[in-house]
């Protein structure tokens, strides 16, 4: 006796799965042919992904805003890290390109991205002496005032560093913790007072000391350390 003859189900089964393994393979068929024909059309400039990201982040980079918004529309990953190891976020915010950055982060790049030694876009705008304006813009779009990068740095370490007093202030202003210390041991304060920069102590600590002894200032001090 057949098997379908047992199990008179199994004819019907039979025939239904076949039919629907026919429908599903003409599916997929046609599925299958979208994405080729996307794909064709998405290379007609004959840039790989990498080369398009790369002109991406250079347009945030040089404040080319309408082709970053053409290169979002397009698809583009917005925190994605390129061969530079930046992001479109960061690379805007190096050059205070706040057309972009506000471009960006209205589109969905997050400004908690960092670059693979940890360095956040807050913390490239305080290293640069980015705005006021980019500051507070990236701190209320939810950056981290105190990330520190790979180094244990933080952003108003490096603005402490770099002399920049605007930027110190802000940073203080808005909560930044200045008791933070790099993996080396170095406080924005104690980084100041080897670099001899007043102005930064006294915003730090008006009762310390504003200039280290001569024997540790005589060589300077790296602004990242």
């Amino acid at each position: 006796m057949s098997m379908d003859a047992k199990h008179p189900k199994l004819g019907w089964l039979a025939a239904l799965s076949l039919m629907l393994v026919v429908v599903a393979v003409g599916g997929c068929a046609q599925t299958a042919g979208k994405p080729e024909a996307a794909a064709v059309q998405d290379n007609s400039d004959g840039l790989s992904p990498e080369d398009r990201l790369a002109f991406f982040v250079n347009h945030a980079r040089n404040g080319e805003c309408d082709e970053v918004a053409k290169g979002i529309k397009a698809g583009i990953p917005v925190n994605q890290l390129d061969a530079l190891d930046q992001t479109a976020l960061i690379a805007a915010v190096s050059h205070n390109s706040i057309a972009c950055v506000r471009l960006l982060l209205d589109h969905g790049a997050d400004p908690k991205v960092t670059d693979n030694a940890g360095w956040t876009p807050l913390i490239f705008a305080a290293y640069f002496g980015g705005s006021d304006e980019l500051l507070n813009l990236l701190l209320d779009r939810g950056a981290d005032i105190n990330a520190q990068n790979d180094r244990g740095i933080t952003a108003l370490y490096l603005a402490s560093a770099s002399g920049h007093v605007p930027q110190v202030k802000l940073l203080l202003a808005r909560g930044a913790d200045r008791q933070l210390a790099s993996k080396s041991g170095y406080t924005p304060l104690r980084i100041a007072q080897l670099k001899t920069l007043d102005p930064i102590v006294a915003l730090l600590d008006p009762n310390a000391p504003k200039s280290a002894p001569a024997s540790q200032a005589s060589n300077g001090a790296p602004a990242i350390h």
